[in-house]
């Protein structure tokens, strides 16, 4: 907090602007962010807390002090993985890396659901960040693609945001409630719905026309809709 202070800025005076009409609608999210955004939030609604994960491993037989260090192992995965995320949404479409994420994703929760093993659900852990990694920032500049105009950005990341955060409240309350003793119910849903997700993603942005950016198909226009920049 204190490196704040030391940090200048440039004062960016702006240009005046004569006033003029405001479009009508101007206020309004676009529709594309919308439909994006219900894809972004439905997913929100199978990814419940990481003290449930951690709860499994747990259950699985870690200690504490192995539990700690595998929640180490998972951050140094996802910090060492965004940049290059990063990078990669900028050469492909949002939608492509996010949907890439979504396999890890997938892959983490049902190796968990599934495995006893401690060193196999140490490397489902670690591997699990390179999912947050995909999503985290990715799913942040998708939406900001999204919006046009600079003065909407902060309202769209605003109820992006919100909207994400009351799904991951609502899939820790139901993943919560159907935990019972091993967790590996809630774990192999969520898995099995993202695996879904993660292939719907992946096939409509690998086919989407690279000219025309129109999908072929009745059912891949309908898609384009969702994915559409």
């Amino acid at each position: 907090m204190l490196l704040v202070a030391l940090v200048r800025e440039r004062v960016h005076r702006p240009v005046p602007r004569s006033a003029g009409p405001v479009p009508r609608g101007a206020g309004r999210l676009p529709r594309r962010f919308w439909r994006a955004t219900a894809v972004l939030v439905t997913f929100s609604l199978i990814n419940f807390p990481d003290a449930l994960l951690l709860l499994r491993l747990r259950e699985i037989g870690f200690s504490v002090a192995a539990l700690i260090l595998a929640y180490v192992t998972y951050n140094a995965v996802y910090a060492a993985a965004s940049f290059p995320a990063g990078l990669l949404a900028d050469r492909w479409r949002p939608p492509r890396v996010f949907g890439l994420g979504l396999v890890f994703f997938a892959a983490g929760y049902l190796g968990l659901g599934l495995v006893h093993s401690r060193p196999a659900a140490w490397a489902l852990l670690a591997g699990y960040g390179l999912f947050t990694a995909c999503t985290d920032g990715v799913g942040k500049a998708w939406v900001s693609r999204l919006v046009d105009c600079d003065a909407q950005q902060g309202r769209a990341q605003g109820v992006y945001q919100a909207l994400s955060g009351l799904g991951v409240l609502g899939a820790g309350v139901w993943a919560g409630l159907a935990w019972h003793t091993d967790g590996r119910l809630p774990l192999l849903v969520s898995g099995t719905v993202a695996a879904v997700l993660a292939v719907t993603l992946l096939a409509t942005a690998g086919r989407r026309d690279k000219q025309t950016g129109v999908f072929r198909g009745r059912g891949q226009r309908i898609m384009n809709r969702f994915l559409d920049r």
